[in-house]
C-alpha cells in the first residue's frame, strides 16, 4: 500500500514562528492511502499497520543571514513526541533539501500531517519545469506500508 503525493506550488510563510501544516495537491500513485478531499493537509490510512513517511522539502531562503526551519509529524491532530528536526538555511538565495522518514503506527482511517515552523522568510519553493528538468515540487511525501499492527 502506497501513495506518492507532492505539492507542485510553493507555500510561503504567512507570519515567522507559527506551525503551518503542509498542504498536498497531487498524487502520483495511490494505494489505500489517500489525501483527504476535504482537508488536503491530511494522509489518511484505511488499514491499520506501521507506515512509513518519506518526504523531502524544497527550502529556500531570498535573503541575507540564516534561518531556521523546523519539521515534525502529527497524526490525528497530535504532535509525535521528540520527532522535529531544525534545519538551518543561510546566505542570500539559499536553497537546501531537508529529506527523512518516520515510521508510524496508524489506525484505519487515521491521518497523517507534515508539519513546519521558521524563524524568518523560508519559503517551500515550487519551480516549473525547464528545457533541461522536470519540475521541483515544494514538497514529496511517500507514505508506504511496512506491516501489520502487532500486539
Amino acid at each position: 500500500h502506497t501513495a506518492g503525493n507532492y505539492v507542485s506550488e510553493a507555500q510561503p510563510v504567512p507570519s515567522a514562528t507559527t506551525e503551518l501544516v503542509i498542504s498536498f495537491t497531487t498524487t502520483d500513485v495511490a494505494n489505500l492511502i489517500n489525501i483527504d478531499p476535504a482537508d488536503t493537509t491530511r494522509i489518511v490510512c484505511e488499514i491499520s499497520g506501521y507506515y512509513n513517511f518519506q518526504f523531502s522539502a524544497q527550502i529556500s531562503k531570498a535573503s541575507g543571514g540564516t534561518a531556521y526551519i523546523w519539521i515534525w509529524p502529527r497524526v490525528d491532530g497530535s504532535d509525535i513526541p521528540a520527532s522535529a528536526s531544525k534545519v538551518a538555511v543561510q546566505g542570500t538565495a539559499a536553497e537546501s533539501v531537508p529529506a527523512w522518514n518516520f515510521v508510524l503506527p496508524m489506525q484505519a482511517g487515521s491521518y497523517f500531517q507534515l508539519m513546519w515552523a521558521t524563524d524568518d522568510a523560508i519559503t517551500l519553493l515550487a519551480e516549473a519545469a525547464t528545457a533541461f528538468a522536470p519540475a521541483i515540487p515544494s514538497v514529496i511525501l511517500t507514505a508506504t506500508f511496512v506491516s501489520a499492527l502487532y500486539t
